[in-house]
C-alpha cells in the first residue's frame, strides 16, 4: 500500500471562490486517489496542517510514514485555466510525475478524474484499473465539494449552507449516495447540538440517511451516519453498535467510525473503550481539532486534569485560536479547582461568540462556586437576552449550568427536564460522565431521565440501603452535622478542617467543620462499611463505585463521585478485601 500526501493546491487569486476550489480540489483528489486499489492518502487536516507549517519531503516522510508528496497549483495560460500537478517520491524528492490538465470551471472534477488516473499508472503501473463511481457526476460532485467546504466550518449558519449544495447534488444526480450521508451529518449536528428543532432535525437526518444506504451500502460513513442518529436521536445503543461494527468491517482505519465509536462508549459509560477508539482515531489523523476535543473530554471524565491539560495543549500547538479547546480548558480547569484560569478562558469563548449561551453558563457556574453570586446573576441575564432561538433546548442546558452553580436545584431539574424533552442528544453523556453533574446525578428526576432515554435501562442505581439510623458529627467548635451515617459519600481533610460529603435527597451535600479526621473516625468506628482509606480522606465502601489504578497507586472512582479517592499503599490490601466482599453480599 503505497501512502500520497496531498498538499491544498495553490489557486490563482483572479478565480472566485479560490479557497473553496483548493479545499474542493483537496477533498476530491483524497477521495479519487484512496479509492484505488493500492493506494491511500492523509488525511485533510494533515494536509491542511503542512499547507501552513511547510517541511521538507524527507521529513514529511519520517513523520506521516508516506511515500509521496503531491502539490501543485491553478493558473492562467494564455486565458485558459491549467491544473498543474506535480508528484514527488518523498524519500529522495525525485519528480515522478509532472501532469497538466485544462480545468474548466463548470465542470472541474472530470480534470480531477484525469490526474488520478495518472498518478494510479505513475506509481501502480500502466496496467492499473481506474474509474470514477457511477454515482458520480461532474456538476453533482462540485456541488458536493461546495457542501463539504461549508460542513467543515461547523458553525450552524455554514451547516445550513452545506445542507443547500448537499441538496442541489442531489437534484442534479439522485444517485449519488455522499451527498445523502453528507446531508443526514448536517441535520444530525444541528439537531443533537440544538442549532434548531432536534426532533425536525433528526427526522430530515433519518430520511438522508437511509437513501444513502439503499444506494451504496457499501461504504462506511453512511453507516456511522446511522450510528449518530441511534445514539443522539434514538437512544438505541444495540442498533448503534451494529451499525459501527459494519463501519469498521468497511474500512478498519475509518477516522469517522473511531471517532462515533468513541462518543457511542461515552453514551453507554464505557470510558475505556470510549478512550481506545479516541486514541486511535488519533494515531489515524493525529492533527485533527475533534480528536483532541474529544480525548480531552474522555480525560475530564476520568478526572485526569492533568492529563486532558496536556491534550488541550497539543491541539493548541496546531490550532493557537481553537475556542472548542479553550472552553475545554476553561472546563478542565473549573473542575480541577483553579477558578480564576477558567473564568478567564470562558471571556475568551465569549469574546470569540458572544452569542453561545453555553459559554456565558460556564461562566456563571465558575462565577457562582467561586461566591460571587451577584455575577453570576448578571451572567444569567445577559443569558436571557441573547437573540438565539431559545426553543432548541441548547438554551436551557445553559440555564440548567448556571443553576447548578447557583445551587438552585429545583431551576436545574427544570432547565434539564425542559431540555431534554426537546429531543436536544449530548446532555445525555454529559450527565452521565461530567464531574460537574456529579452532585446532582443521583437525585431521581436525573434518574428517572437518563433511564427514559434509555442510558441507565434497569441498571440498579444503589446499593441496598438498611433501615434509617441517625448520627451526630461533632466538631471542635459547636457546629455539628446530623445525619442518617450510610448517606455519607466520603469525608476529605485540609489542615484542621474537614468536608463531609453526603447525599441529601438525591444531592451530593456538603459542609465544612473545623476538626480533625481522626475526631470523626473515632465517631464513625461504629459503622465498619465507612473507613480511612488514606491520610487525607474517609470513604463510604457502600458508594456506587470502582477500585481503579495499578500496584503503585490506586483510588475510587465513580461517575457520582466529584473526585477520585485515593488509597494508601499500607491500606490498600484490606480495604480491597472489604470492598470486594461487600460487593458479593449484593
Amino acid at each position: 500500500m503505497k501512502k500520497i500526501l496531498v498538499l491544498p493546491y495553490h489557486v490563482n487569486k483572479a478565480f472566485k471562490d479560490a479557497e473553496y476550489l483548493s479545499e474542493g480540489i483537496l477533498e476530491e483528489l483524497i477521495f479519487l486517489i484512496s479509492s484505488v486499489s493500492g493506494l491511500s492518502t492523509t488525511s485533510r487536516s494533515t494536509s491542511l496542517y503542512l499547507n501552513d507549517n511547510p517541511a521538507p519531503h524527507n521529513d514529511i516522510k519520517m513523520r506521516f510514514a508516506v511515500d509521496y508528496v503531491l502539490e501543485g497549483s491553478i493558473t492562467i495560460k494564455e486565458g485558459q485555466p491549467l491544473l498543474i500537478s506535480q508528484l514527488y517520491d518523498a524519500s529522495n524528492e525525485t519528480l515522478v510525475l509532472i501532469s497538466k490538465n485544462e480545468f474548466h470551471l463548470e465542470k472541474w472534477t472530470h480534470a480531477l478524474d484525469l490526474l488520478a488516473q495518472d498518478i494510479s499508472e505513475a506509481i501502480l503501473g500502466a496496467n492499473t484499473i481506474f474509474k470514477t463511481l457511477d454515482e458520480d457526476q461532474s456538476q453533482a460532485r462540485e456541488y458536493y465539494q461546495q457542501g463539504l467546504y461549508h460542513w467543515n466550518r461547523f458553525t450552524h449558519e455554514e451547516m445550513q449552507l452545506g445542507i443547500s449544495f448537499f441538496k442541489k447534488a442531489n437534484r442534479e444526480n439522485p444517485n449519488f449516495a455522499r451527498a445523502y450521508a453528507a446531508l443526514a451529518d448536517c441535520y444530525g449536528i444541528i439537531g443533537a447540538m440544538g442549532y434548531d428543532n432536534p426532533k425536525n432535525a433528526f427526522k430530515h437526518a433519518k430520511i438522508a440517511v437511509g437513501k444513502a444506504l439503499k444506494l451504496n451500502n457499501k461504504r462506511s460513513e453512511s453507516y456511522v451516519s446511522a450510528a449518530f442518529i441511534n445514539i443522539f436521536h434514538e437512544h438505541d445503543f444495540e442498533k448503534a453498535k451494529a451499525n459501527l461494527d459494519q463501519a469498521l468491517r468497511l474500512n478498519k482505519n475509518s477516522v469517522k467510525a473511531h471517532h462515533f465509536s468513541a462518543m457511542y462508549y461515552i453514551h453507554i459509560s464505557d470510558i475505556q473503550s470510549a478512550e481506545k477508539h479516541s486514541l486511535h482515531s488519533i494515531k489515524l489523523d493525529a492533527l485533527a481539532l475533534p480528536q483532541y476535543a474529544m480525548i480531552t473530554r474522555i480525560c475530564i471524565y476520568q478526572r485526569r486534569f492533568k492529563d486532558a491539560l496536556d491534550y488541550i495543549d497539543m491541539g493548541l500547538n496546531i490550532y493557537p485560536d481553537a475556542i472548542p479547546l479553550i472552553e475545554l480548558r476553561g472546563s478542565t480547569n473549573l473542575l480541577s479547582g483553579n477558578l480564576e484560569s477558567a473564568i478567564e478562558d470562558f471571556k475568551v469563548c465569549i469574546n470569540a461568540d458572544n452569542q453561545d449561551p453555553k459559554y456565558y453558563a460556564n461562566l456563571g457556574y465558575a462565577y457562582a462556586k467561586i461566591g460571587f453570586f451577584e455575577e453570576s446573576r448578571a451572567i444569567e441575564n445577559k443569558i436571557y437576552a441573547l437573540e438565539i432561538n431559545k426553543d432548541t433546548g441548547f438554551f436551557d442546558y445553559a440555564l440548567a449550568i448556571i443553576k447548578l452553580g447557583q445551587s438552585d436545584i429545583k431551576g436545574f431539574l427544570k432547565h434539564i427536564e425542559k431540555s431534554a424533552a426537546y429531543g436536544i442528544g449530548f446532555i445525555f453523556g454529559e450527565l452521565l460522565n461530567n464531574p460537574m453533574f456529579s452532585e446532582i446525578k443521583k437525585n431521581p428526576r436525573v434518574q428517572d431521565l437518563l433511564i427514559k432515554f434509555n442510558h441507565l435501562g434497569s441498571k440498579v442505581l444503589t446499593k441496598v440501603k438498611r433501615p434509617s439510623s441517625m448520627i451526630t458529627i461533632v466538631s471542635h467548635t459547636n457546629e455539628s452535622l446530623a445525619l442518617d451515617p450510610q448517606d455519607i459519600s466520603f469525608i476529605e481533610a485540609n489542615d484542621n478542617y474537614c468536608t463531609v460529603y453526603w447525599q441529601n435527597t438525591g444531592v451530593l451535600s456538603k459542609q465544612m467543620l473545623r476538626t480533625t479526621l481522626k475526631n470523626i473516625e473515632l465517631q464513625l468506628q461504629s459503622y465498619p462499611d465507612i473507613v480511612r482509606c488514606h491520610k487525607s480522606y474517609i470513604i463510604n465502601l457502600n458508594e456506587d463505585m470502582q477500585i481503579s489504578g495499578n500496584v503503585r497507586e490506586a483510588y475510587f472512582e465513580s461517575t457520582y463521585l466529584p473526585i477520585r479517592i485515593p488509597i494508601s499503599r499500607s491500606k490498600k490490601g484490606s480495604i480491597e478485601t472489604r470492598f470486594e466482599a461487600l460487593n458479593r453480599d449484593i
